[in-house]
């Protein structure tokens, strides 16, 4: 099962787009604020990490300026291997450019839909650990031997 750290401090929208990557077969884990990410990554490792660009901070003068970008550096700082994806409601090319220069490995609106966000989260992930297509071919059987395919054909099903 792969494991996914949803930073966002919209603890609403945060719970259902954790019970939404729940039921797809991933594990979930919700951090609230810029710290709160920080302690999860400091105690276990995810397979990929999804980030809001407004993110909280529990010690900012100015809570909600950017600290997703802010932890997006310090990711790639302490050389995080995760690939860190942008997930927001910002929308603009404006955003986009920024969380990309800021390390971010792939920009995404939350409007997008989750058949996108699955798919693009699947395919970061097996682009950081190729071993992981042969365990969704093996998890969706035997007509899934493309891992897109697989998460395309397990998003249809349901």
């Amino acid at each position: 099962m792969k494991s996914i750290l949803l930073v966002d401090d919209e603890t609403i929208i945060c719970a259902e787009f954790k019970r939404t990557l729940r039921r797809f077969g991933f594990h979930v884990e919700a951090a609230h604020t810029l710290e709160a990410a920080l302690r999860s990554i400091r105690k276990a490792q995810f397979d990929a990490i999804l980030v809001e660009f407004n993110l909280r901070s529990e010690r900012a003068a100015h809570p909600r300026t950017g600290n997703g970008l802010r932890l997006i550096h310090q990711l790639r700082a302490a050389q995080t291997k995760a690939p860190v994806l942008m997930f927001t409601a910002m929308e603009g090319e404006p955003y986009k450019t920024v969380s990309l220069e800021a390390g971010a490995d792939d920009f995404i609106l939350k409007t997008d839909g989750i058949r996108r966000l699955l798919t693009r989260l699947q395919t970061r992930i097996d682009q950081n650990a190729p071993e992981s297509g042969r365990e969704l071919a093996h998890r969706f059987g035997r007509n899934a031997s493309k891992p897109r395919k697989a998460v395309r054909a397990a998003v249809l099903a349901r």
